[in-house]
């Protein structure tokens, strides 16, 4: 199986990096940040080279406070949240409008869903601004109630794959919950550590090692 790795920066990825030689079927590509250079730099990757699957590691913000900081969880579907428009109060979203989807679930056969099934999962969204403020918090969660982690880049991946037809994982380890910006409660370092050692459990499985 062919393997490849997205991550948003190197540094998210850097604990696989370093023992990247265990693993020879796998490659990484780092995307930048953001759903629009994702999308670019994934689309091009993957117009000249096919995998069998993809799996996108990174951090996130979470909105479910019943998971510590440090968690790892699995995204199954994905929503480009702010994509749409306003009518006063109202998001109309792309759907709504008739333009096209925002939604894109995981592409995942049994056994791709298999190598996961351990870790909380639920919807991802995918922002260009982090959220940072108390009433936008309000509202997004009265717009998208289920709404579990964020990202700038989730839903980028998702449509990547759904377009190429590749089987699809999404692993984020919890950096900080959604709320009034506080850096002071963060813990990257932990995520990252955390995100990366389910990574190794889930190569370990596809190549057993």
């Amino acid at each position: 199986m062919k393997t490849l790795i997205v991550a948003a920066t190197t540094f998210e990825i850097q604990p696989y990096i370093d023992r990247i030689d265990h693993y020879p079927h796998t490659h990484y590509l780092i995307s930048q940040v953001g759903m629009i250079q994702t999308a670019y730099q994934l689309g091009k990757h993957l117009a000249h080279n096919k995998y069998d699957l993809l799996i996108n590691i990174g951090i996130g913000g979470c909105f479910n406070r019943s998971l510590p900081i440090g968690a790892v969880v699995s995204v199954d579907r994905e929503l480009f949240s702010e994509l749409g428009a306003e009518n006063d109060e109202q998001f109309i979203s792309i759907d709504e409008l008739g333009f096209g989807t925002a939604h894109y679930p995981a592409l995942q056969n049994s056994a791709t869903q298999q190598l996961v099934h351990n870790l909380p999962s639920g919807l991802g969204i995918t922002v260009n601004k982090v959220h940072g403020n108390t009433s936008e918090i309000v509202k997004l969660l009265n717009q998208i109630p289920d709404a579990f982690i964020e990202s700038m880049e989730g839903a980028a991946v998702f449509l990547a794959a759904t377009e190429t037809q590749t089987q699809t994982i999404q692993i984020r380890g919890i950096s900080n919950y959604v709320e009034k910006r506080n850096r002071a409660t963060w813990n990257i370092p932990l995520a990252i550590q955390n995100s990366n050692a389910v990574l190794f459990q889930i190569l370990s499985e596809i190549y057993r090692v």
